[in-house]
C-alpha cells in the first residue's frame, strides 16, 4: 500500500509525471507542461533546458511521457574518435533521463502520485510518514524528514518543518540529514564570499589577475564539506601539480579529493581498463614516431628535437580535438602525421600504455564508448570545482562535462582575460558561453586586483578595454594598493640601447634596500628575444635563475648569420658546411648538382675559390647565381673589414638579403609564431654588447655556457610564468611587430598576452620598447588610442555544435593540363630520387596534393612557392631550390 499524498512545501519545487492522455493531479494543474516525444528524443536541445530550467530554479513542471520511459534509459554508446565530436556533445538521453525523473513524483497510469526518493529511503530504514504531518519519511531516530530531489542547496528545516536528507545521500546508502544552512566563515570581501557562498551548482566565477582565485577555490571546497556534502560526491580539479599541491596544502584534514587534469583522466583509465596504464615518457614518444615517421635531410641537428613538431602535432589533435589531416595541413613540418596517429595509438594501446596528453584523450574516448563507465564516475563526481578554467582545451572541457552529467554541476574558476594557449585550443568562449556548457550556471565574478598597484591595475584595465571578444567586469585595485603612478612606466629605448637599458634598470632595482635578484623578472613575447637580457644581465654580474641556452644559436635565421660572420672573418678559408649553411639563405635558386658536384666534393674554401666556380659553371644563368654568391661574401668581409658586430649583422640582413629569407619562411607560417625574424633582431640587440665581430660569436657561446642561478633573476617568456608574480617585472620586446607579433592571426589574445605581462608585478612594472618601433599596444595601456566604433557578435564558438566537424566532400580535382601533367610527372620523379637520398617515404618529402599544388601554379620564385598550398617553411627550407629547378627545367 503507497503512503499518503502530501502537499510538498513549494520551496522543494516537486514537479509530476504523466503519461500522456492522463489528467494532471491538482497540484500541477497551473504549472508550465513539457511533453516529451517522438520528436524530442530526436531534438531534445529545447526540452533538455526548460527541464534543466526547472529542476535547478526549483520550479514545478508536469512532463509528459509520450514515449515508453525505458527509450530514455537506453545507453549511447559512441564509438568514435573524441577529435571528431564537440566539447558540448550530449551523450545520448541520460541527461533527459535524470530530468524527467529527479524531482518529481511518479503519477503515470493515474495512479497516486509516488515518490521513489522516499521509497528508496524506506529501504534503507526509514518509514513512510502516514499521518498528516510534514515529510516524506520518518528517520530512525524518530526525525521527520523530506527526502529533497533538487539542486543540492541550502534549505531551511524550520521553514520545511521537517529535515531534509538529500537524494545524492540516499544514492550514497545513507540517511544522512543536511546540516542547517550556514554562511561561508572564511575572512574574504564581499565578492568573494558571494562566490564562495553561491548557492548554484553550476557557477562562472570570473577571476582577474590577482583576485584571489585561489583563495576562492579553496574556501569553496571548505564550504561544501562544511554544508555536509560528502567528500566522495566532491571533485575539485586543479590545472596541473603545483595548483594540486596548494589545494591539498590548504584543506588539510577535510578529506577533500583533489585530482589534476591529467591524474583524472588516469584515473578513468584505470577504471575502464582494470589497471592504471603505465605513463611514458617524451623519449619514448619519440622512440614509437621514429619507427612511423623517420625523418632524412636536414631534419636532425645539434641540440634540436626534430620530433618536437609532432609532439605539437599530437596535442594538437588529441587536446585541441582536431582533425589530424587538417593540423598536418596547416603545419607544414609535421609531414606523414594525418597517416601516423591512427597508428601511433594503436601501438600505446598494444604496449597498455599512455603517454602524457593520451590520459585525456583516452579518458574521453572510453567515456563515449562506455555508458555503465560514464555513469559509474559521474556519480563520484557529482560536484566539481575547476581551478584555471581559462586554460582548458576542448579535450579537458569534454572530459568534464562527461563526468559532470547529468547534474552539470561545475564550480569553474578563471578569466576570460587570460586566455594565452589558443595554440592549444584554450578559448574565451569556454567562459564566455560557460551557461550553454553548464546549463542553469550562475555568474559570481570577482573584482578587486589585491597583487597590482593600482597604475597596474588602471593600465591594464585600460588595454583590455580594446578586446571586444570579453566578458564585461568591473577591476578595482585593492585597498591597500600603492597609489604612485611610477609603479607603470614605459621606457622607449633605441633598439641598440635595448639590453644596456635592461641592464640599468635591474641594477638600480637591486640597488635599492631588501631588493633581492629573486623578487625581478624580466619578461618576453618569444624565447627568443630573452637572449640578448640573458647575456647582458650575465655580463654584468647579475645572477640569471631561468635562461636561455646555447640550443637558440641552432635556429636557422642564426645559424646562416653566424656562418657569414665566419666567412667573413676569414675569407681566404672557411668551412664547406659554412658554404652550404649560406648557400640557400637567402636562396639564389641553384640546382642540387651544384652542392653535390662543386661545394661537397672540396674540404675548405674562400671568396676567391667561389668566384672561380661561377667561372667555370657552364650555364650562364647558375654562373650568375654563383657570382651573385661571391658578391654577397664580399658585401661581409668588406663589412667585417670595419664595422662592429651589429653593423656586419645589419648588412648580412639588410644587403645580403638574409632578413628577406628569414621573412620569406615566416610568411609561410600560416600565423604560427616562432619567427626567424626574431632571432635576427635578437642577434642584433646582444650584439651591442660584443662590437668585435671576430670574437662575437665565441664570447656569445661563453656567455650562454654560463650556469642559472636559481635565486638570480627570472628570464622567461609570459606563457611560461603565468599564475606567477614578483615584486619587480621588466617586459622586453613591447615593439611593433613583436608583441603584438606579426605572425599572430588573434591580435586580442596578443593583448592578453601584455596584460598577463603587466599584471605580475607587485610593486614596478617597467616596459621596454624601441623607440623606432612602439607597440600600438602602449597607447591602450595609455587609454590614448582610438577606441572602436561598435562591438560586433562574437564569433561562433568551438562548443557550437559538433556538425562543424563533419567531413565534407573534397572538391573534385579539375584536371592538368598536358603541360601541368608533364611537370606534375617531373616532380614526382624528383620525389623518388629525394626520398630515396634521405631515407624516408615519399610523402615525408611532399604530398601528391602538394606536387599537384605546385604543377597548378608553376612558381618562379620562393616568394611564390611559398604561397603554395602546403609549401610552408620546412619545405621551403628543404627544398624550395629543387622545386623551383625542376619546374624551371619542365
Amino acid at each position: 500500500m503507497l503512503p499518503p499524498f502530501h502537499s510538498p512545501p513549494p520551496a522543494l519545487g516537486r514537479g509530476v509525471v504523466v503519461l500522456a492522455g492522463d489528467e494532471v493531479p491538482e497540484a500541477w494543474q497551473d504549472v508550465r507542461r513539457v511533453v516529451v516525444d517522438e520528436g524530442v528524443l530526436a531534438a531534445p536541445a529545447t526540452t533538455l533546458r526548460a527541464l534543466h530550467e526547472s529542476w535547478a530554479a526549483r520550479r514545478p513542471a508536469a512532463v509528459v511521457l509520450g514515449v515508453d520511459p525505458a527509450r530514455l534509459r537506453a545507453p549511447a554508446v559512441l564509438a568514435a574518435e573524441p577529435w571528431t565530436v564537440a566539447p558540448d556533445l550530449e551523450p545520448g538521453l541520460e541527461r533527459l533521463q535524470f530530468l524527467v525523473w529527479a524531482n518529481t513524483y511518479d503519477a503515470r497510469g493515474g495512479a497516486g502520485p509516488t515518490w521513489w526518493w522516499g521509497r528508496k529511503a524506506e529501504r534503507l530504514g526509514a518509514r513512510a510518514v502516514d499521518d498528516d504531518g510534514p515529510g516524506d519519511v520518518v528517520l530512525p531516530d524518530g526525525r521527520r524528514a523530506w527526502v529533497d530531489g533538487g539542486p543540492r542547496s541550502p534549505l531551511d528545516p524550520a521553514a520545511l518543518g521537517a529535515e531534509v536528507v538529500h537524494r545524492e545521500s540516499v544514492d550514497l546508502g545513507t540517511l544522512r540529514v543536511a546540516p542547517r544552512p550556514r554562511a561561508p566563515t572564511a575572512d574574504l570581501a564581499p565578492d568573494q564570499l558571494a562566490a564562495v557562498g553561491a548557492v548554484a551548482g553550476a557557477t562562472r566565477v570570473l577571476a582577474p589577475a590577482g583576485s584571489g582565485k585561489t583563495r576562492v577555490l579553496t574556501e569553496r571546497l571548505r564550504h561544501l564539506l562544511d554544508r555536509g556534502w560528502e567528500p566522495e560526491l566532491v571533485l575539485a580539479v586543479a590545472y596541473n601539480v603545483r595548483a594540486r599541491e596548494e589545494l591539498e596544502e590548504r584543506t588539510p584534514g577535510l578529506g577533500a579529493r583533489v585530482q589534476t587534469l591529467n591524474s583524472l583522466g588516469l584515473s578513468v583509465l584505470r577504471e575502464a581498463r582494470g589497471r592504471a596504464p603505465q605513463v611514458i615518457t617524451e623519449r619514448e614518444v619519440r622512440r614509437e614516431l621514429e619507427a612511423l615517421v623517420p625523418l632524412g635531410r636536414g631534419r636532425r641537428r645539434v641540440n634540436t628535437d626534430p620530433y618536437a613538431a609532432y609532439l605539437e602535432g599530437l596535442t594538437a589533435i588529441r587536446l585541441g580535438l582536431r582533425d589530424p589531416a587538417e593540423v598536418e595541413a596547416s603545419r607544414d613540418d609535421v609531414p606523414g602525421l594525418a597517416d601516423a596517429f591512427p597508428r601511433y595509438r594503436a601501438a600505446l594501446r598494444d604496449r597498455g600504455v599512455v603517454d602524457f596528453d593520451d590520459q585525456v584523450y583516452g579518458a574521453v574516448e572510453a567515456l563515449l564508448a562506455d555508458p555503465d563507465l560514464r555513469a559509474r564516475l559521474a556519480s563520484r563526481a557529482r560536484h566539481l570545482l575547476v581551478d584555471e578554467f581559462q586554460d582548458l582545451t576542448p579535450a579537458h572541457v569534454l572530459l568534464l562535462r562527461l563526468l559532470a552529467l547529468p547534474g552539470l554541476e561545475v564550480f569553474g574558476v578563471g578569466d576570460d582575460d587570460q586566455v594565452i594557449y589558443g595554440y592549444n585550443g584554450a578559448d574565451p568562449a569556454f567562459l564566455l558561453g560557460y551557461e550553454a556548457l553548464f546549463p542553469g550556471a550562475a555568474s559570481s565574478p570577482l573584482e578587486v586586483n589585491y597583487r597590482c598597484p593600482a597604475a597596474v591595475v588602471e593600465g591594464a584595465r585600460r588595454l583590455l578595454g580594446y578586446n571586444r571578444r570579453r566578458v564585461e567586469k568591473v577591476i578595482r585595485p585593492g585597498p591597500a594598493a600603492e597609489p604612485a603612478p611610477e609603479a607603470l612606466r614605459v621606457e622607449q629605448l633605441p633598439a641598440e640601447r635595448s639590453a644596456g637599458g635592461l641592464v640599468d634598470l635591474v641594477q638600480a632595482w637591486l640597488a635599492e634596500p631588501g631588493t633581492a635578484p629573486g623578487s625581478v623578472a624580466v619578461l618576453a613575447r618569444v624565447n627568443s628575444l630573452l637572449l640578448a637580457p640573458t647575456v647582458a644581465l650575465g655580463q654584468a654580474g647579475i645572477p640569471v635563475a631561468q635562461r636561455v641556452g646555447p640550443e637558440v644559436l641552432e635556429r636557422p635565421g642564426v645559424r646562416a648569420a653566424l656562418a657569414y660572420l665566419r666567412i667573413g672573418a676569414d675569407p681566404d678559408r672557411f668551412t664547406t658546411a659554412d658554404l652550404l649553411e649560406v648557400l640557400s639563405r637567402p636562396s639564389r635558386a641553384l640546382p642540387p648538382w651544384f652542392r653535390e658536384k662543386w661545394v661537397r666534393p672540396r674540404a675548405s674554401w674562400s671568396v676567391r675559390a667561389v668566384h672561380q666556380a661561377a667561372d667555370n659553371v657552364q650555364s650562364a644563368t647558375d654562373s650568375a647565381k654563383v657570382r651573385q654568391l661571391a658578391t654577397d661574401l664580399e658585401v661581409v668581409v668588406e663589412a667585417l673589414a670595419g664595422g662592429t658586430t651589429r653593423e656586419v649583422l645589419t648588412a648580412i640582413r639588410e644587403q645580403v638579403g638574409l632578413g628577406g629569407a628569414m621573412g620569406l619562411l615566416d610568411a609561410s607560417k600560416g600565423g604560427q609564431v616562432s619567427s626567424q625574424l626574431d632571432d635576427l633582431e635578437a642577434l642584433e640587440q646582444v650584439a651591442a654588447l660584443q662590437p668585435d665581430p671576430a670574437a662575437f660569436e665565441p664570447w656569445l657561446r661563453a656567455a650562454l655556457a654560463s650556469p642559472s642561478d636559481p635565486a638570480g633573476v627570472t628570464v622567461s617568456t609570459i606563457h611560461r610564468v603565468k599564475g606567477l608574480a614578483w615584486d619587480r617585472v621588466a617586459v622586453v620586446g613591447v615593439t611593433d611587430g613583436l608583441l603584438p607579433h606579426r605572425l599572430a592571426e588573434d591580435v586580442e589574445e596578443e593583448r592578453r598576452i601584455f596584460h598577463v605581462a603587466v599584471t605580475r608585478g607587485r610593486r614596478s612594472v617597467v616596459v621596454l620598447a624601441d623607440a623606432a618601433r612602439p607597440s600600438p599596444f602602449l597607447e591602450e595601456l595609455r587609454g590614448t588610442a582610438a577606441r572602436p566604433a561598435e562591438r560586433p557578435p562574437a564569433p561562433p564558438s568551438r562548443t557550437a555544435s559538433p556538425a562543424r566537424r563533419a567531413a565534407t566532400p573534397a572538391a573534385e580535382a579539375a584536371p592538368l593540363s598536358a603541360e601541368g601533367a608533364q611537370l606534375e610527372e617531373a616532380l614526382k620523379t624528383w620525389r623518388r630520387g629525394r626520398a630515396r637520398a634521405d631515407g624516408v617515404a615519399a610523402f615525408i618529402v611532399a604530398s601528391n596534393a602538394v606536387l599537384r599544388a605546385v604543377a597548378e601554379a608553376r612558381p618562379g620564385s620562393l616568394e611564390e612557392l611559398a604561397r603554395v598550398p602546403g609549401i610552408g617553411p620546412t619545405k621551403l627550407e628543404l627544398y624550395g631550390d629543387e622545386l623551383l629547378s625542376v619546374v624551371a627545367g619542365s
